[in-house]
C-alpha cells in the first residue's frame, strides 16, 4: 500500500495543501482560501501552452451526461503562466492561492520518454473515477468558462506554496465556478489520479475525511490515503481542517457524490 501521511501546519492565506514534509508527510495549507495536498489536499474559503512533444492527447468528444451549466473540468498538462488575482479564474489564468505574483509552470513531466502514456493514463484514471457523474474530462481549454482548471508540473517553488503535491481553494458554496488547482509533478501516476479528484473536492467546499479509501482522505488531516483508486461517499463523515486551514460548515456528514453531481453543476 501506498500511502501518504499528513502533517498539518503551513499558512499561505486560507487554503490547505497536500505536501510531503522532509519525511514525506503531507502538509496542509492554509492560505487565501487556497488549498493542496502532499498526498491529496484542498483549499480555504475563498474563491483558489505546451512543449514541443505536446501531452499526447486527442480533442474530447466529452460525455453524453454533462453538466447542465456547461462547467468543465480540464485537466492541463502542457504548462501555462499563472498570475495571483481574487477570485481565481481558469479562463484568465487567474490564481488567488499562490503567494508568487506570477508562475511559469513548465509542462508536466517535460521529456519524460513515458509521458503521453501516463497522462493517458491520468486521464482514464480520472474519467473513471467520475464515470457515475455528469462531469465532462477535457484534456484541450473549453472556448469558455466555466471550468475548472486542474495545472500539472513543476514543483512548490514554481507556484509559490509550502506544499509538494497538490493545493487548490477552498471555496465553501463553490461561489467561484472558474477554479484553478495545482499538482506537481512529484506524486506517482496512480496517486495523482486521486489528486485530481480532492483537488476539486476541495475547490468545491468538501472537508477532509478519515477513511484511506475516500478521495478527500489526507485533506487537512492526518488521513493516511490509501493504494488503488479512491471513492467517494453520499455520506461520510468529515473533519474539522488543521489550522490554519479553513473548515467549511454544515456538512458532517458530507455528501460527496451530491457535491461533485449537483454543486459542480449548478
Amino acid at each position: 500500500m501506498w500511502r501518504v501521511g499528513v502533517l498539518a501546519l503551513a499558512l499561505v492565506g486560507c487554503s490547505a495543501t497536500l505536501g510531503d514534509d522532509p519525511i514525506g508527510a503531507t502538509v496542509v495549507d492554509a492560505g487565501d482560501s487556497g488549498g493542496g495536498g502532499g498526498g491529496g489536499g484542498g483549499g480555504g474559503n475563498g474563491s483558489g501552452s505546451g512543449n514541443g512533444s505536446g501531452s499526447g492527447m486527442q480533442p474530447d468528444a466529452g460525455t453524453a451526461s454533462a453538466c447542465a451549466n456547461g462547467r468543465k473540468l480540464y485537466l492541463n498538462f502542457d504548462g501555462v503562466t499563472l498570475t495571483r488575482a481574487t477570485p481565481s479564474d481558469s479562463t484568465q489564468n487567474k490564481v488567488s492561492w499562490m503567494s508568487n505574483s506570477t508562475a511559469n509552470v513548465p509542462p508536466w513531466h517535460q521529456g519524460s520518454g513515458t509521458r503521453a502514456s501516463d497522462i493517458a493514463t491520468i486521464v482514464a484514471g480520472v474519467k473513471s473515477r467520475l464515470s457515475t457523474l455528469p462531469i465532462e474530462v477535457v484534456t484541450q481549454r473549453p472556448a469558455s468558462g466555466p471550468y475548472v482548471m486542474v495545472v500539472f508540473g513543476g514543483d512548490r517553488t514554481i507556484v509559490g506554496t509550502t506544499y509538494s503535491f497538490a493545493t487548490n481553494e477552498h471555496d465553501c458554496g463553490d461561489l467561484v465556478k472558474n477554479d484553478v488547482g495545482w499538482i506537481s509533478d512529484e506524486p506517482n501516476v496512480s496517486y495523482t489520479q486521486d489528486l485530481v479528484i480532492g483537488t476539486v473536492g476541495w475547490g468545491v467546499g468538501l472537508n477532509g475525511t478519515n477513511d484511506p479509501a475516500d478521495c478527500m482522505c489526507a485533506w487537512a488531516n492526518n488521513c493516511e490515503s490509501a493504494s488503488g483508486a479512491c471513492t467517494l461517499s453520499a455520506s461520510i463523515a468529515s473533519t474539522n481542517s488543521s489550522s490554519p486551514a479553513t473548515t467549511c460548515p454544515n456538512q458532517n456528514p458530507q455528501n460527496e457524490v451530491a457535491a461533485f453531481s449537483t454543486r459542480f453543476c449548478q
